[in-house]
């Protein structure tokens, strides 16, 4: 059987269609990080903390489930969908799991595990895909949401993804922290002032 390269009825919503891989994605991001919390947990007398790591825990957490939050809206505001907008959504969704898979280390069976050690170790690769994400966030919100090319919500991104780009290059411990408490600060201040309402009416 051979599928018609335009439109296609089928019996699911086209949001329903879209949303079955995408919640996967963010369902084994949000997995991972709570097993690697309570891995951690269980050996934490081994575990040297390091707050600006444990900020990004609750960031990256925060960051997951509002991504989720948010893509309500399309069930209301998108009823058609190409290819590419799926593949760019997709992609996007899946670089939060790749730094989520980042944030902290595997528990090991002995020896000290030293989460500052840890969290410059893959500072380079972790704020790298956390700009890559925050810079296809802003494509995301223009090609999918709707959203004017030149606006808060493509620019508002693209500004804090160099500042993730400045701190994969930075070494210094006052960005770092910087960087991590402004973008906890954000995400939190993103899930306070939400007022989206999923209702479902007959």
């Amino acid at each position: 059987m051979r599928c018609q390269p335009n439109r296609i009825d089928m019996q699911m919503s086209p949001f329903e269609f879209i949303t079955v891989f995408v919640s996967l994605i963010v369902g084994f991001a949000l997995s991972h990080i709570l097993r690697a919390v309570s891995d951690l947990y269980e050996i934490r007398e081994r575990v040297k903390p390091y707050w600006p790591n444990s900020l990004w825990v609750g960031t990256v957490t925060m960051w997951s489930i509002f991504t989720w939050w948010g893509l309500w809206s399309l069930s209301i505001d998108r009823i058609e969908w190409t290819y590419a907008q799926y593949w760019i959504l997709v992609v996007n969704i899946a670089s939060i799991y790749a730094f989520t898979t980042l944030v902290l280390p595997k528990a090991t069976d002995q020896g000290i595990i030293d989460l500052e050690a840890h969290y410059f170790s893959v500072h380079k690769a972790f704020f790298t895909i956390v700009a890559f994400s925050l810079f296809s966030s802003s494509i995301v919100n223009y090609s999918i949401f709707g959203e004017p090319l030149i606006g808060p919500m493509t620019i508002m991104p693209a500004i804090v993804g160099c500042a993730a780009i400045g701190a994969a290059w930075s070494e210094s411990q006052a960005y770092h922290k910087g960087v991590g408490v402004f973008m906890f600060l954000m995400f939190l201040a993103f899930q306070l002032t939400d007022n989206t309402v999923i209702s479902y009416t007959i």
